[in-house]
């Protein structure tokens, strides 16, 4: 869940992706009475723990606005201009390793902000949050589960063409052919994402139970929100990272294939994102200057 409200600030991107520029300005700009809604759906704050979340929250915002959207700002200008040149495997991996370099970044800033907060829950709190949990993975398997493995193959397919064409603009038959056929040839995660999912879920509550003092739980809960895969089962972690392979391939193999302006879409979709981080990051200096 903690990792779900630090990505709604951080996955900016894909936010973009839905909404277009204007839509993703306006969720960063309030991304914190989102946050703060989604606590309290989780958690059901009160009174002191709400204040105490909603200033350190605040601070959080403010710090992720002046520090690091200038980041996020570079690296799609780098992104963008990688792409223009054609993709290559280390350059996949260099845009997942920033990608992630970025949010553990994060994770470890908002750990001691979390752990001053989280300390405080009371057991009926506890409670909130195991029922919400039964209800997201309720929704989880619903979404992700139902109709059997042709079917969830199928709406895979249909996601991974609804994305390339956002970024790439229409495909041709060929193209939409060789997708849906590298799509077929990744392997099914969704029954094991929601059991690691649920693992962590009881990691994160017994994280929570066990420590009860901040200096005690930040520790663990800072490697809770930035090391995903600890203590996953094997098979999870063998075929995440077949899933990735596969899927990096399936990016390269659509790379060579495309057209002059098909690769200048989706750059120009990383200079407006890029451009788009620098005017929020401007955002919090013109709010800066005007309260000097």
């Amino acid at each position: 869940m903690l990792r779900r409200l630090l990505q709604s600030a951080f996955l900016l991107l894909a936010l973009a992706a839905l909404a277009g520029c204007g839509g993703a300005r306006i969720a960063y700009n309030n991304a914190d009475t989102v946050v703060r809604w989604m606590a309290d759906d989780y958690f059901a704050l009160e009174g002191v723990q709400d204040d105490e979340f909603k200033a350190r929250l605040a601070r959080f915002h403010a710090w992720h606005r002046n520090q690091e959207l200038p980041r996020y700002s570079a690296l799609a200008a780098s992104a963008g201009e990688k792409l223009a040149d054609g993709l290559t495997e280390q350059k996949l991996e260099w845009a997942w390793d920033s990608v992630m370099e970025r949010y553990r970044h994060m994770a470890r800033r908002a750990a001691p902000e979390l752990a001053a907060v989280l300390v405080t829950l009371t057991p009926a709190q506890f409670e909130q949050l195991e029922k919400k949990y039964a209800k997201s993975d309720a929704e989880y398997a619903r979404k992700h589960l139902k109709g059997g493995e042709a079917k969830q193959r199928e709406r895979r397919e249909e996601r991974n063409l609804e994305l390339m064409r956002e970024w790439f603009g229409a495909l041709s038959d060929e193209q939409e052919a060789r997708l849906k056929s590298a799509s077929a040839r990744l392997p099914q995660l969704a029954a094991l994402r929601l059991q690691n999912r649920q693992r962590r879920q009881r990691e994160f509550v017994e994280l929570l139970k066990t420590h009860r003092n901040p200096a005690e739980l930040e520790p663990g809960l800072r490697q809770w929100l930035g090391n995903w895969e600890h203590g996953a089962a094997p098979d999870y972690l063998r075929l995440s990272l077949q899933y990735r392979r596969e899927y990096m391939q399936m990016l390269l193999e659509l790379d060579r294939s495309l057209a002059p302006e098909q690769r200048a879409h989706a750059v120009a979709r990383l200079n407006d994102y890029s451009q788009l981080f620098a005017a929020l990051a401007g955002q919090g200096k013109l709010a800066r200057s005007g309260a000097d």
